[in-house]
């Protein structure tokens, strides 16, 4: 009799630590897109940049380069529990032009998610980080066009308990590159430095569901 009593008050612990565990089981997997401000920056390390409107007359010099546009991202993953997720997204960061320039630049990335959740797991701050293959596709060959890059950001989501799964998300991701090499078009008239900084920018807010 004993022996069953404790058989039997094992079998309690077990099935409440079980129903605990399962209560705390915060995994999901979700899939989400959102759109919003894109924009890169460049910034030459040891030299000017030259732009002209595709003339051999010089036009511009400057160190920096900057231009702005409208992007949107597709993006899902799988969360681990309340702070460790895994995601992976696409990015299209719109068309970045100026004089006689283009460029489309897009984007797959790879990356952690790191936040906490609070609320009753309604509200998670989160920080992102890993890496992306990146493709500016330009008009014209000026600076490097197929390249790995860091990926990082930070943001919030929110699911509200009201909307059974559905999510929203407001953050700012963006992929960083510094290259090497030069960037010098076939007359010679468009140039960099030999090393430069490249920062693509996504701000957005997004509509997620998790399933």
């Amino acid at each position: 009799m004993k022996k069953a009593k404790i058989y039997i008050a094992t079998l309690m612990i077990t099935s409440l630590s079980v129903n605990s565990l399962n209560a705390e089981d915060n995994s999901f997997t979700y899939a989400g897109i959102g759109g919003g401000y894109s924009m890169i920056n460049a910034h030459f390390m040891d030299s000017d940049y030259y732009i002209n409107d595709g003339t051999t007359t010089r036009t511009s010099k400057t160190k920096n380069y900057k231009e702005d546009s409208i992007g949107m991202k597709v993006y899902g993953g799988y969360q681990f529990n309340k702070i460790i997720a895994v995601e992976a997204s696409f990015t299209d960061y719109g068309t970045l032009s100026s004089d006689n320039y283009t460029q489309k630049p897009q984007s797959i990335s790879v990356y952690a998610n790191a936040g906490y959740s609070f609320l009753n797991n309604q509200l998670r701050p989160f920080g992102l980080l890993g890496l992306s293959y990146l493709q500016t596709n330009q008009s014209r060959d000026l600076l490097d066009n197929d390249m790995g890059a860091i990926h990082a950001g930070i943001g919030v989501e929110y699911y509200p308990t009201a909307l059974k799964g559905f999510g929203i998300r407001g953050a700012i991701e963006s992929d960083f590159h510094v290259s090497s090499q030069s960037a010098v078009n076939e007359d010679e008239t468009h140039y960099s430095s030999q090393s430069f900084y490249k920062r693509y920018a996504l701000f957005y807010v997004g509509a997620q569901y998790r399933f």
